[in-house]
């Protein structure tokens, strides 16, 4: 019998292995990595966890089964099933777009090794010692980001100080709980432990003042690999964060949870939204704009409420596709402009790049919130929601999705230049270089992206049953 949390841990880690030795056939390897993500997050969400079942070569399969690692439990319950879903769907889009956009780069074999350690760190019990599988995945997500001939990207190295800063803080929360179920009547423990805890996901989470990473993660790395680590990794973060306000009730249940979470969001979403207005470079705008839905999730869980946190559930389970559409589309015109994304230097590639372009478009839509986009549905419910109690809040938020599109409007407006004169007539000659597989490609994750913003109930559903603590198939 074969357990489950350990096949959701040791595959990707063996299919890093695999891919990596076949990389020079970046079609072979891009699809070993699609495959292996799309098949386990489909085994993930029907297989059931209270039973075994037989699977191919009648090998029988308990994903319910705890493991024990090295004096700790590995295990799957049907609250992680989402998460780990979560983890697996968004890292099969990336790659299939990877596949056309950054071809043989060391996405795939890394990414697949960091989906075996994120996803050790949603199922590791205590939770607390998720927090060392998060420091190694930071470690490797660097070599992710490297973008091969360029000196080392500050954004992978600002991502692991800020991961190795917040790990001490959780290592002494953890030993604070511990003592406060000896000595309970030592409620300043309870203080203490909400404070680090506090700062360490801030730290973790990419929050203002924390927030350098954040932006050049995209800025200066590989875009997808930032994309990688502002989706899949962040969210990790985010099922963690949730998994110990359910663990530990009393943190949100503390009078200043709600207070400053909303306050931490606003502040994000008014500085990414500044920030991403007046931005001359693609990329750091893809960075601030993710600042600005960061800031809306924790402001929709400061709310306090089940509709907050179904909310900032949903706002999560939509951003992959958002983020990932923009870092596809500033990979392709990167390619073409010498891999610069100044204003001056893409002017007219959005005549030779098109679907890199509208890649580029729909994505920043969906991060700002903007309609028919799936990022829309989440921002505009938590619109509504704001508007009753606090509609100051809501104008700031409407006013950032408006900013991170002016933003955008600026590149816009150079990639579909035509100058009267021009030195290199190739490059606004009218005629396409991607290739027809990657406009289908780009065409059906655009589709999906549009089809969630129009038809948004079953993602919905799975929100509002993560909130309620189950999800059940």
């Amino acid at each position: 019998m074969i357990a489950g949390p350990l096949l959701l841990l040791v595959l990707p880690l063996v299919m890093a292995g695999v891919v990596y030795l076949v990389l020079r056939w970046h079609t072979l390897a891009a699809l070993l990595a699609v495959g292996t993500a799309a098949v386990l997050g489909i085994a993930v969400i029907y297989l059931p966890v209270d039973e075994a079942v037989a699977v191919a070569g009648g090998r029988q399969v308990a994903m319910g089964e705890t493991v024990s690692f090295m004096g700790r439990e590995l295990i799957l319950e049907q609250a992680d099933q989402i998460g780990m879903a979560y983890l697996f769907f968004a890292s099969a889009v990336l790659f299939l777009l990877a596949w056309r956009f950054t071809p043989g780069s060391l996405l795939f074999p890394l990414g697949l090794g960091l989906l075996g350690l994120l996803g050790g760190a949603l199922l590791i019990r205590p939770l607390i010692y998720a927090a060392l599988l998060l420091e190694i995945a930071a470690a490797l997500a660097v070599f992710a980001l490297q973008v091969e001939g360029r000196p080392p990207t500050r954004g992978g190295l600002r991502y692991l100080t800020f991961t190795t800063m917040a790990l001490p803080g959780l290592m002494v929360t953890h030993w604070l709980l511990e003592r406060y179920a000896v000595t309970p009547d030592e409620t300043g423990l309870l203080t203490a432990a909400a404070i680090l805890l506090s700062v360490s996901f801030a730290m973790l989470l990419g929050t203002v003042p924390f927030h350098a990473w954040v932006s050049s993660v995209i800025d200066d790395g590989m875009p997808l690999a930032g994309a990688f680590v502002l989706t899949v990794s962040n969210g990790t973060i985010w099922f963690l964060l949730l998994d110990f306000l359910e663990t530990y009730p009393w943190l949100q249940g503390h009078a200043l949870f709600g207070p400053v979470l909303s306050a931490a969001g606003l502040v994000m979403v008014v500085f990414g939204g500044l920030l991403a207005a007046g931005r001359r470079r693609l990329g750091p705008l893809v960075g601030y704009a993710s600042l600005v839905d960061s800031g809306a999730a924790l402001i929709a869980l400061g709310m306090s409420s089940s509709v907050g946190v179904t909310l900032a559930i949903f706002s999560l389970l939509v951003r992959p596709i958002g983020l990932i559409l923009l870092a596809s589309g500033l990979s392709g015109l990167r390619e073409r402009s010498g891999g610069s994304d100044q204003i001056e230097d893409i002017q007219g590639l959005g005549w030779k790049a098109p679907w890199s372009t509208a890649a580029l478009i729909l994505g920043t839509m969906s991060v700002a919130g903007w309609p028919i986009s799936a990022g829309f549905v989440a921002r505009w419910a938590l619109g509504r929601e704001l508007m009753a109690h606090s509609p100051t809040t809501a104008l700031l938020l409407l006013l950032a999705g408006v900013a991170v599109m002016m933003g955008m409007w600026r590149g816009l407006s150079a990639l579909l230049t035509r100058p009267r004169e021009s030195k290199d007539r190739s490059v606004f000659s009218g005629v396409s270089s991607e290739g027809w597989v990657t406009a289908v490609v780009v065409i059906a994750a655009m589709l999906v992206c549009v089809g969630i913003g129009l038809f948004p109930q079953g993602l919905a559903s799975v929100a509002v049953s993560l909130a309620g603590g189950a999800f059940l198939p």
